[in-house]
């Protein structure tokens, strides 16, 4: 299972995650969260309900770009859910049961991971597989 968050990190997350399910002929299962829509739309002129067409239509694109640009010959699974970050990824694992999660990390300093929740923090402390992170950074 591969989660993409947004450029540029998600292209690296699903490159190393293609690439490692070529060499293993695994299935890719590609997730992507969007925030829930409600709590953008007061800074937006869309409506909740637009704002989230609009968002998951931006995700598709985001995904359908991805497997262009990655799957060569693997024909990924595509999901799309709108909520919390982490309780839809582990709610997707628990549904899944994939061997493997890869996903994205912004790299905080240490301080940083003190004062505000990190998404992949949260999901290794939960998980039912092994978390692979990908650095945003070399």
């Amino acid at each position: 299972m591969v989660a993409i968050e947004r450029p540029p990190l998600a292209f690296k997350v699903a490159e190393t995650g293609f690439a490692l399910a070529q060499a293993l002929k695994a299935q890719v299962i590609l997730v992507h969260v969007n925030p829930p829509a409600l709590l953008y739309s007061a800074d937006s002129s869309l409506l909740p309900a637009q704002l989230g067409s609009h968002m998951t239509q931006a995700a598709e694109k985001l995904l359908q770009e991805l497997i262009t640009l990655q799957a060569k010959d693997l024909k990924p699974l595509t999901f799309i859910f709108e909520g919390d970050t982490e309780h839809e990824i582990l709610k997707a694992m628990n549904e899944v049961q994939p061997d493997l999660l890869m996903i994205g990390t912004h790299g905080k300093k240490p301080w940083k991971e003190l004062l505000l929740s990190s998404v992949s923090e949260d999901i290794i402390r939960h998980s039912i597989c092994p978390v692979m992170l990908i650095r945003e950074s070399d």
